[in-house]
């Protein structure tokens, strides 16, 4: 998420497309205020302006953010069609003034889940069927990656370049198997383990494949990174963790969690389970990862029962920044999916909810502190001895 290449959408514009709405079902939204701009004290001589933009549009249920690239935010918004309540896959462009429908007209319902500038992944579900999806922008983008055959409603969960990944229901085991595309339904490739039940991926950077499966042997879900085949799998469990998962992957990095004990807590990995990071912060209870820039983490902590979203930098558990308390007072619960960066713009997005409400998407936005100029050295000038 948040990476710019060539994909099936072909060359881009990579700044129009993080300033600018493409063509498809925008959505206008009628409402007041939006953007809630706070300042909070975070040390001597130091503050860190944040915007906070409230993407859930008026009238909706519910709402979710699950993805971002550029200026643009993927998930999820649940609304009114005729009778009942559906999911609508959906984009914003860090405004919550309108968004851009997905689902295409014989849709009923869907979920952007990944999103790599300019593709977006998730699924729709027909009267009869469910399709993993694939588009540019547009419900009449929609690219159907079903294999069809024996994989039964599979669903793509992150996209970066040509890449896109997921999972699909094997009728003849009974069990999901994590999938590969490139672009198309044909280039569909199982990654399924030969010795695990089940499995699913859920991330990737272009080249490897991050998420997890069950090994009946160690009775527990395990993180797995893959290279493109099902042979190529890694098992990621950390040393003493009873189960694991990858979530998000970055340029070198994987994030996720792990379960030691009776908490889930946030880790990260360089490519092998013996380099993961435990990231939870020295006060936390639990803690979960789900995106990352490569040096810049997302997810939530919890420390009193109740998730509260931030960011972590690097592979220090406590740098973890509470994005939490900029949301104001009445909100209980917030955790962020989905980070990205554009133009010096650091972008959070996720989801947050009041008591009493569902939840509704919810995007962090500041600027990024400028790289200060290296101090050079000067030298004092020639000295000429007098005579």
């Amino acid at each position: 998420m948040g990476r710019h290449s060539r994909g099936r959408c072909g060359i881009l514009n990579i700044k129009a497309w993080g300033l600018r709405a493409r063509s498809g079902t925008v959505r206008r939204v009628r409402r007041s205020a939006v953007v809630l701009g706070l300042t909070l004290v975070l040390g001597v001589a130091a503050r860190a302006q944040w915007q906070v933009v409230y993407l859930h549009p008026e009238g909706a249920k519910s709402s979710d953010v699950h993805a971002a690239a550029g200026t643009r935010q993927g998930g999820r918004i649940e609304v009114l069609d005729g009778y009942v309540y559906q999911y609508h896959p959906v984009i914003w462009n860090a405004s919550g003034e309108e968004y851009t429908d997905l689902l295409p007209a014989w849709g009923r319902s869907g979920i952007v889940h990944g999103m790599d500038a300019p593709s977006q992944v998730g699924y729709v579900s027909s009267q009869w069927a469910t399709h993993a999806a694939l588009w540019c922008g547009s419900a009449e983008s929609f690219v159907d990656l079903s294999p069809g055959g024996d994989y039964v409603a599979p669903i793509a969960y992150d996209v970066a370049g040509n890449e896109q990944v997921g999972y699909g229901y094997y009728a003849p085991d009974g069990y999901h198997h994590a999938a590969l595309w490139h672009g198309s339904a044909k280039s569909f490739v199982d990654l399924h383990p030969g010795v695990a039940r089940w499995s699913r991926a859920l991330a990737t950077d272009g080249v490897r494949q991050g998420g997890w499966a069950s090994f009946p042997a160690a009775g527990e879900l395990h993180a797995v990174l893959w290279e493109g085949s099902a042979e190529s799998f890694i098992d990621m469990n950390p040393q003493g963790a009873r189960e694991s998962a990858i979530l998000g992957m970055g340029a070198g990095v994987q994030v996720g969690r792990a379960l030691f004990g009776t908490s889930h807590r946030a880790v990260l990995w360089r490519g092998s389970p013996e380099g993961f990071v435990d990231m939870q912060p020295s006060q936390g209870y639990s803690s979960r990862l789900y995106d990352t820039t490569g040096t810049i983490h997302v997810g939530y902590v919890s420390y009193t029962g109740w998730a509260e979203a931030g960011i972590w930098t690097g592979e220090d558990p406590d740098s973890f920044e509470n994005l939490h308390p900029y949301l104001g007072p009445g909100w209980f619960f917030s955790a962020a999916h989905a980070v990205s960066v554009h133009d010096g713009w650091l972008y959070v997005a996720g989801s947050a909810a009041r008591s009493g409400e569902r939840e509704q998407a919810i995007l962090w936005m500041r600027r990024l502190p400028r790289p200060q100029p290296k101090a050079s050295l000067v030298l004092p000038e020639k000295v000429t001895p007098l005579p």
